[in-house]
């Protein structure tokens, strides 16, 4: 059994670093423990006490002896409900945030949890019963990468017999969770009642569904690779032109990754909309997600955004002073030349102080050297989406004349300050 998790390692994990094991005291645990600490890794026993039974205690102390005896850190989260309404959630997020916190104190990312071959079967055929997308269908994944933290599955190799058959041969303490033998969670349906007859019917069940699992992932890798190279290549937006040629796979995937890279849910039924509304007819116009997001279609462009983080609050400014908006622009006066930002240039006698830096605003007019015009024309003549004109700043003097609709027009009075001006008011782009 040993020789199999360690084949099963070095043909899907690389391990150089040692690893916080998620240990409850079931028999899964207990035994992926055990493997891992006789095929020489250097293990941590993290246990959490939900304090849910009265078993809890009992468990957390045969856990602490259980790393005495092999020597090995035993860490503890003494977890207490706040009695809310949605204790599984809360506890797997203070779980996994007590284990990324012994990452940090014992320098490693490495996180093993003692997920089997029977939870990949009923992981996947619940995520069968109540939805998901190609990703979700494959089950549980051997590691979980998110560029900071590994989670890794080493006992996906192992169904349940044979880990009970390790245990009792190698004599190991382990204890029984009381509810799970209730059939009152989906899951534990699945596990007494769909599996026995599943296998009844197809001995190796276990084989295929991992099988499944695996050619699902990889496909999901595939097309994931190609939704993160179209999305670094377009920052983040979908150009409609190259995005309508693509399969339909990368488009859902594509939308997908763009949900997530927000963090906002997603569903079937949202993402088969999104695709309708991207190929719809042309014009400017937004599909309503939530938390005040949208995705906007504008210019042959769509992309997501939450207009109220684009607005800022209107400020002054005055020599000597230095101002940051949205933490994207920073604006100053300077008495030299700027190498690599946009500025102005005026005369310091003719400066009516304080500058105001704010957004548009309805009837905005900025007097040009052809005339006055509109600001809002100047953004539909220049092919600016709605949504983005609250990015941009308007700058004006003291008395709301506008000077500068940044990066598009200056005004007749900057323009005739050019050549006779003296101090310049400069606009550095922290990140584009």
């Amino acid at each position: 059994m040993e020789n199999k998790v360690k084949y099963f390692i070095q043909e899907n994990l690389i391990i150089k670093k040692p690893i916080v094991c998620a240990v409850s005291g079931g028999v899964d645990s207990v035994v992926m423990l055990n493997i891992l600490n006789k095929l020489g890794y250097n293990v941590i026993l993290a246990h959490v006490n939900h304090n849910k039974r009265e078993e809890s205690l009992i468990e957390m102390n045969a856990m602490k002896s259980l790393a005495s005896n092999l020597s090995i850190p035993f860490e503890l989260l003494d977890y207490h409900y706040n009695n809310n309404d949605n204790f599984h959630n809360d506890a797997h997020n203070a779980r996994y945030s007590f284990f990324k916190e012994l990452c940090e104190k014992y320098n490693t990312n490495i996180i093993a949890t003692a997920h089997h071959l029977d939870d990949q079967i009923e992981t996947v055929l619940i995520k069968l019963l109540e939805g998901s997308n190609l990703y979700g269908y494959g089950g549980i994944s051997i590691c979980n990468d998110d560029g900071k933290y590994k989670i890794i599955r080493p006992l996906l190799c192992l169904n349940k017999d044979e880990i009970y058959e390790y245990a009792n041969q190698n004599k190991l303490e382990y204890f029984e969770d009381s509810s799970n033998k209730e059939d009152f969670f989906l899951r534990n349906k699945i596990r007494h009642n769909i599996i026995p007859q599943l296998k009844n019917e197809c001995p190796d069940l276990t084989t295929k569904i991992q099988q499944y699992s695996i050619q699902l992932k990889e496909a999901f890798d595939y097309i994931r690779n190609q939704s993160i190279d179209y999305l670094e290549k377009t920052n983040n937006i979908i150009e409609l032109d190259s995005f309508n040629l693509l399969d339909i796979a990368i488009k859902k995937d594509i939308i997908s990754l763009l949900l997530e890279k927000n963090n906002l849910n997603k569903s079937n039924s949202l993402i088969n909309n999104t695709i309708v509304f991207l190929t719809s007819n042309n014009g400017e116009k937004s599909l309503d997600l939530e938390l005040g997001y949208k995705l906007i279609r504008s210019y042959n462009k769509a992309y997501i955004l939450n207009e109220d983080i684009n607005l800022f609050e209107e400020t002054t400014i005055n020599i000597g002073e230095t101002k940051e908006i949205n933490k994207r622009f920073k604006f100053y006066f300077s008495k030299t030349k700027p190498v690599n930002a946009k500025y102005i240039k005026l005369c310091y006698n003719n400066l009516e102080l304080p500058f105001k830096i704010r957004n548009r605003k309805n009837g905005d007019v900025i007097d040009t050297l052809i005339g006055s015009k509109k600001v809002n024309r100047i953004f539909i003549d220049n092919k600016v989406s709605k949504s983005k004109r609250n990015e941009i700043p308007i700058i004006a003097d003291n008395n709301d004349n506008i000077l500068w609709v940044y990066d598009y027009v200056k005004s007749k009075d900057v323009y005739e300050q050019k050549n006779t001006g003296d101090i310049y008011f400069v606009c550095e782009v922290l990140y584009d």
